[in-house]
């Protein structure tokens, strides 16, 4: 039998651990990145082009590498972190396996300029697929540039799976921004095709993050400190007032380096139970400190994923830490009694009543948004303002409550009365002991159902629910479903015929957005015009926003775009009738989340007769379904027939 066990070239080796380590540009910049951070750096300069498809330019400032180590740092597992197995679990490093650049050589084409502080020369390394090309001495400032251009040039098939420049771009602030939060006395700079997206100056960690993620953060994050022998913990997390449905910032790190670990998240899920509702999730940045001989950061080729000696014992103490810090952020505010700052409380000065000014006449027609609506009731079919009531009917007499159980069933009797009334359009008549009040002038006029919905069968709305019979089957609606329905279906209509309506602001909402929320807005500005927003500029990414999609609600702008940026940011490069589809569906639910779902018989009936109109299946803009129809013989399976 034919040997068929072959011994695979390195470069053809190389090409393959590449595929584990180096998946997009992104993590070629967060490889580098960490090894400067390793080296010392407190200054990191990253350049790309085309989402770095093309280049990738990593200098820094740190210690550099003499000329044989800057040859052998392209070798498989060739690491100054590490000599023996032991040494594993004592790492204070980002890096230890030498796999990095190894990888990153069988996949590009490669530049290295080295050289050491007290060194007068520095050395240039020229790789292409792993092949050292030239390797010579170089005039070069101290630390190490690093230029990676055409990613998996030798490797069509993994090109041409990169996804567009934007979606690529996204990636790469994500990693840029995780490295630069636990790293707040390093200096980054990120420019891209020849300009600056962001320059970080050295600062402290919680302006760190308000640099990377916006000013919004200021005034809701709350700082932890817990110190333990076991664990310390800092950070901050985010009050549970400012909670959201989706978008939440939520950053873990240990010992210096960004994890994922849903034990620890399920901790401080925990420590807001009761704070935040259902569904929404808040926002946090929290720092761990461990022996790192109790953790094992080498299961996972991207180091994310990391497990702890003492994983319940930690997440206990995380929990009792934050929810500590939300009580106590929760709790009224006290006044500072040292502070120098007196209430002027206005004394009390003698008039004589005589010099007082006349009284404002208090109109009997109130306004308000520009109409007038008549608020004078109507007594005993006679008319009164505030200024004639001493002229009251010696008929009308204050009601008898000396008998109050008798006082409170008529109270209950008319009240019902009052409401089935309504309901049905007529005049509201109020007996109050031997009088009679007439408010018909108080109550708005019901809207006339169309005549189409005369042919809606009689329905009964039970639990977000209209049931409606039907010849052969009962039929059950989902209300708010058919309501997002309609509501999608109008916002749709009206962007196919250009003809959408904005709700412009009394006064604009300014927002300031983190790096990637502007980058995101500035990519998909010409949408959100063409859904109803109007959003200016006003420098250094902060905005203004002066109108909003008509229908939103009031008081929210500023959580209604970073909604709708979330959105974007979960879009890859798509049609554009999907990219409306997407953000109609995402302006869709937002105006839901705040209806109160309370829907009268006339406005159910409004909406099945629009649903039945409706264009297409009979499905939400989520997918899931409107209408569902169960027959009599399903009916008599459920009484055992």
């Amino acid at each position: 039998m034919d040997n068929v066990i072959n011994l695979l070239p390195d470069n053809i080796a190389n090409q393959i651990a590449a595929g584990e380590v180096i998946q997009r540009p992104a993590s070629v910049i967060k490889e580098l990145v960490e090894n400067s951070i390793d080296a010392g750096a407190t200054d990191i300069v990253i350049e790309i082009k085309q989402a770095g498809k093309t280049l990738i330019r990593v200098i820094d400032n740190g210690k550099g590498m003499a000329p044989m180590d800057a040859r052998m740092a392209f070798e498989r597992h060739a690491t100054s972190k590490i000599k023996s197995a032991n040494d594993l679990f004592a790492l204070t490093t980002m890096g230890f396996r030498g796999e990095a650049l190894a990888s990153i050589a069988a996949v590009a084409q490669i530049v290295l300029q080295t050289r050491p502080h007290d060194a007068e020369m520095g050395t240039r390394v020229e790789i292409e697929g792993s092949k050292v090309i030239e390797s010579s001495s170089v005039v070069c400032a101290p630390g190490a540039n690093f230029a990676i251009k055409n990613l998996f040039f030798n490797i069509p098939a993994r090109r041409k799976f990169l996804k567009a420049d934007d979606t690529e771009f996204k990636h790469i602030i994500t990693e840029v921004q995780r490295v630069a939060t636990v790293h707040p006395e390093v200096q980054f700079t990120l420019v891209h095709n020849d300009q600056l997206v962001f320059k970080l100056r050295e600062t402290s960690l919680k302006q760190r993050i308000i640099d990377l993620f916006g000013k919004r953060l200021v005034d809701i994050l709350l700082s932890v400190d817990t110190a333990t022998p076991l664990v310390n913990i800092t950070g901050f997390v985010g009050r549970a007032s400012a909670s959201r449905k989706r978008g939440a910032l939520q950053h873990f790190f240990v010992n210096g380096r960004y994890m994922r670990h849903t034990y620890f998240h399920r901790s401080v899920m925990n420590a807001y139970e009761g704070m935040i509702p259902p569904g929404d999730q808040p926002e946090y940045f929290i720092f761990l400190e461990v022996d790192p001989s109790s953790i094992d950061v080498n299961i996972h080729p991207t180091k994310t994923e990391i497990k702890f000696e003492a994983e319940g014992d930690i997440s206990k103490i995380l929990y009792s830490s934050v929810r500590e810090v939300l009580m106590k952020g929760a709790a009224v505010p006290s006044i500072n009694f040292e502070e120098d700052n007196p209430i002027d409380i206005p004394t009390f000065v003698p008039v004589d009543i005589r010099d007082m000014a006349e009284p404002p006449i208090i109109s009997s027609r109130i306004s308000s948004g520009g109409a007038t609506s008549s608020v004078t009731p109507s007594v005993a079919g006679a008319d009164y303002t505030l200024d004639t009531l001493g002229e009251l009917p010696q008929e009308f007499q204050l009601p008898d409550m000396s008998d109050w159980d008798e006082f409170y069933r008529n109270f209950e009797a008319n009240r019902t009365s009052v409401e089935r009334s309504s309901s049905a359009g007529a005049p509201r008549t109020i007996t109050v002991g031997s009088s009679t009040l007439i408010s018909s002038s108080l109550t708005p006029e019901v809207e006339e159902i169309p005549s189409s919905l005369n042919e809606v069968p009689e329905l009964v709305i039970f639990g977000g629910y209209a049931f409606v019979s039907g010849e052969k089957d009962l039929r059950i609606i989902h209300l708010r479903r058919a309501r997002a329905k309609i509501i999608y279906e109008e916002y749709m209509e009206a962007i196919g015929q250009e003809s959408i309506i904005s709700n412009r602001l009394l006064f604009p909402q300014l927002i300031d957005l983190g790096i990637k929320e502007a980058k995101l807005l500035e990519a998909h500005q010409t949408s959100l015009q063409s859904l109803g927003f109007d959003i200016s500029e006003m420098g250094k990414n902060s905005y203004a926003i002066n109108a909003i999609p008509y229908g939103m609600p009031a008081g929210n702008e500023a959580d209604l775009l970073l909604e709708i940026l979330e959105e974007c940011n979960a879009m890859d490069k798509s049609s554009e009738e999907v990219v409306y589809h997407r953000l109609v569906s995402a302006l869709t639910a937002y105006r839901m989340k705040h209806e109160d779902g309370y829907y009268t018989h006339t406005a159910v009936a409004q909406m099945i007769s629009k649903i039945n109109k409706s264009v297409g299946n009979l499905l939400a803009p989520d997918g899931k379904v409107i209408v569902s129809v169960m027959t009599p013989k399903e009916l008599a399976k459920r009484f055992g027939e």
